[in-house]
């Protein structure tokens, strides 16, 4: 375990609450997020991708057909995973006052290859995701258990691989959109400008770089 974490309780309670009164002032606006990430092929299985003002490289293992420069879409995918629930469990600890000293979370996502490949005939690929949660806290047992049941149900990443997520794919082809694939339930279209859920605070980018500059 890493050492003990540096955290303002107080801070990461009041964003909670703050948010949360701003979207209950009108409660039937959906509160949309949308996070974007662009990825363009460099060589083969060798990515880049472009996410909220950061850029990376995604590959393949070499046994996967790629060079091992970066870690796997997969490996991405998981960590994603497991950092969405931590990020939860740390935005519950603070609005129930339930705080650890110490806190990493492993993530496992599990999937049968046989569905891509055609050898078996099954439903789906995927298996589930398996979440080993590591704190250090000195909270009794039973607020523990509810932190971790309210930081998972209001996590994102886990409401889409547990819940029939929709899909839509635009095929684009020399600047025409050629087709649209869809599976599952119509998606609403993202929201001109800002979408509410991204900035759910209402922070102006004043206040954004002014928070960026003092770190946070």
């Amino acid at each position: 375990m890493a050492e003990d974490v540096q955290i303002n309780w107080g801070k990461v309670k009041n964003i909670f609450e703050s948010v949360t009164e701003r979207m209950g002032q009108n409660p039937d606006r959906p509160a949309i997020g949308a996070p974007k990430a662009k990825v363009r092929v460099i060589k083969e299985r060798l990515f880049e991708a472009k996410a909220e003002g950061h850029t990376f490289q995604i590959d393949e293992p070499v046994e996967r057909g790629g060079n091992g420069l970066a870690p796997s879409p997969m490996a991405y995918f998981t960590a994603g995973a497991a950092a969405c629930l931590t990020s939860h469990i740390t935005q519950s600890a603070g609005f129930l006052e339930t705080h650890y000293t110490s806190l990493e979370v492993e993530a496992t996502v599990l999937w049968d290859n046989r569905r891509k490949f055609s050898i078996a005939d099954l439903a789906q690929a995927s298996l589930g995701i398996i979440y080993n949660i590591h704190m250090e806290s000195d909270e009794p047992e039973d607020k523990l258990i509810a932190l971790l049941k309210h930081a998972e149900d209001g996590c994102y990443a886990s409401d889409v691989v547990r819940n029939e997520t929709p899909l839509r794919a635009h095929l684009i082809v020399n600047g025409d959109e050629m087709y649209v694939h869809k599976n599952g339930a119509e998606i609403p279209d993202v929201p001109a400008g800002p979408t509410f859920g991204d900035n759910p605070t209402g922070m102006s980018k004043d206040e954004i770089a002014a928070k960026k500059r003092d770190g946070g």
